[in-house]
């Protein structure tokens, strides 16, 4: 019987924490961690808990090993490590911090590699069973790392390089561009029809006819944002609008964000106040005429402004580097809209509503 209990508290007390992980874990996963520039190996989210699953039930075996043998010093190593990946998923996900993240896993690596060391010493079966725990945590290390790399906020309002675009191409083949949160983070601003709608159908005809459209042509094969400033109709059209709700999807956020030092006093220089930049915003936003853009700029000098783009213009083509941009075509919002009696009731409510912010295409400020 007490053999049977080594092993089975050890399992169900590794289980507890993850689902009490997993609780911490679900508010930052729906919200905060889809938002983030994540490395392309980043698995799908389902692989995340089944791996866990299964880690835990190999870490409580090789504890039930130990217990067996009487090796308790290693037992204590092992409770210690456990409190660490606790606090790895408070600092990393209940608090969002990517450095607290990296910190703590960090520490978590020398814990865990100390503990699989001690564990062959006295029971070479526990020590292997630790073993897939630790390269899973090494792999996990690495995606930290790589999240606390890629989403620090850069000291510049311009960016090195205006083609840094979210969208890719296999074989001359653009890829729908990725939507950075769920359909329904944005409600009850947004709703999740409208996004369904302007995300699902609008932008992913706007891509399908530009690969169609591009077959053939000298663009074949030429990045997107190249594509834009050297061609003109039909292609012209499908291949801005990609490109501008490209940037639209990414300036939206499901959480607040706090606006950057350096960019607050850009606004302020050029606006007079932030609220004053909001009022100019929402203005040009509910008086354009027709179907277009609005958006925040940074010409050459780094002097801010507002301009308004009719159809699928862009700012790109007078070289203009976008800051933020807000979709006035109908289909932004008459699917929320469409039994209002004010037709720029949305627009209004997206600014003032706090859903926008920044966006991260061509700025990481």
């Amino acid at each position: 019987m007490k053999k049977v209990l080594a092993y089975t508290i050890p399992v169900l007390l590794c289980l507890a924490v993850g689902a009490i992980s997993s609780y911490i874990q679900t508010p930052a996963l729906r919200s905060w961690y889809p938002t983030l520039a994540k490395s392309p190996l980043t698995p799908p989210d389902i692989v995340f808990p089944i791996v866990w699953t299964i880690l835990y039930i190999m870490i409580g075996i090789s504890i039930g090993r130990l217990i067996v043998v009487g090796d308790m010093s290693i037992v204590r190593l092992w409770i210690f490590q456990l409190l660490v990946n606790f606090l790895w998923s408070i600092g990393f996900f209940a608090l969002r911090s990517p450095i607290l993240g990296l910190i703590t896993i960090l520490i978590l690596d020398v814990l865990v590699f100390a503990y699989t060391l001690s564990a062959f010493s006295s029971d070479k079966i526990a020590g292997w069973l630790f073993v897939p725990y630790m390269l899973w945590l090494l792999f996990a290390t690495y995606l930290t790392g790589y999240v606390y790399l890629n989403n620090r906020p850069n000291t510049t309002l311009r960016a090195a390089n205006v083609t840094n675009t979210t969208i890719t191409m296999h074989h001359n083949h653009y890829d729908m561009p990725a939507l950075p949160y769920p359909a329904d983070a944005l409600e009850p601003i947004i709703s999740k029809e409208a996004i369904d709608y302007h995300y699902g159908k609008h932008l992913r005809g706007y891509v399908d006819n530009l690969n169609r459209l591009i077959v053939g042509t000298p663009y074949e094969g030429m990045a997107i944002d190249d594509v834009v400033k050297n061609t003109n109709g039909a292609l012209f059209n499908n291949a801005a609008q990609v490109v501008n709700h490209d940037l639209f999807f990414n300036c939206m956020t499901p959480y607040m964000t706090e606006i950057s030092p350096r960019l607050q006093r850009a606004i302020v220089r050029d606006f007079g106040s932030f609220e004053q930049f909001k009022k100019e915003f929402t203005a040009a936003a509910t008086t354009l005429f027709g179907s277009g853009w609005v958006w925040l700029v940074e010409d050459k000098e780094g002097k801010l402004s507002i301009v308004t783009t009719p159809n699928a213009d862009t700012p790109l083509l007078q070289e203009l580097n976008p800051l933020l941009v807000l979709d006035v075509w109908e289909h932004a919002y008459y699917i929320d809209y469409r039994t209002s009696t004010t037709a720029t009731a949305a627009p209004t409510l997206s600014v003032n509503g706090g859903i926008l912010s920044i966006g991260k295409r061509w700025t990481r400020d």
